[in-house]
């Protein structure tokens, strides 16, 4: 009996080689637990000014929500500017390390010293806005933090408190520093989901 071998079109055969290729460039190198933190962490202390634009999903498990927001942050100084997808409000929120102002849509000036309470007012839900300044990159927040990493080395979970926080995509930023896009923070019943793009530091904003 003749044994028959099936060929590819060479077509075909090149663009399953190419995807392979392009498949295995995108497998990080196996580095140590933390390794990829320790990264991040040099990183934003030489540039401690940066902006991220994004979306946010909330949920208290009946109904849902979506903002987007434009983080600004000067050091431990944030503005961020927050909008509802529909409807057309929106809020201007500052804040530092003992303070916190918000003003915009149905409210008239909150302050305080911390800002997630005047989120909550203004918006009507619970957003770990404090903490966020640390998630949304990759850090953990300065105290009370328990880490797990996936195998290439790269944080997957942080507990935080009442919050439990997954990391579930990275972007590669300047200079190899992996930054992330995706990012689901959890304090039953209420999930804020966070959807990161156009990172940007000082030297780009100049």
């Amino acid at each position: 009996m003749r044994m028959r071998v099936f060929q590819l079109p060479l077509p075909l055969c090149g663009l399953m080689i190419a995807v392979l290729l392009v498949s295995g460039c995108a497998i990080r190198e196996p580095r140590p637990e933390g390794a990829w933190l320790q990264d991040r962490e040099r990183w934003f202390h030489k540039h401690p000014d940066w902006t991220v634009q994004g979306r946010l999903g909330l949920s208290n498990g009946q109904r849902g929500g979506s903002l987007s927001f434009d983080w600004q942050a000067q050091g431990d100084q944030h503005t961020v500017q927050l909008r509802t997808i529909a409807g057309g409000k929106q809020w201007r929120l500052q804040f530092g390390p003992e303070y916190a102002l918000l003003e915009g849509s149905d409210i008239d000036r909150l302050e305080g010293s911390d800002p997630d309470p005047l989120v909550e007012q203004a918006v009507g839900w619970p957003i770990p806005v404090q903490w966020l300044s640390q998630w949304l990159r990759g850090l953990p927040a300065p105290s009370e933090a328990r880490m797990a990493f996936a195998e290439d080395g790269t944080l997957t979970q942080l507990r935080h408190s009442s919050w439990s926080i997954d990391f579930s995509r990275w972007t590669d930023g300047r200079n190899g520093v992996l930054l992330p896009t995706r990012i689901e923070a959890r304090d039953p019943p209420h999930r804020v989901r966070a959807a990161m793009s156009n990172w940007r530091f000082k030297t780009e904003l100049d």
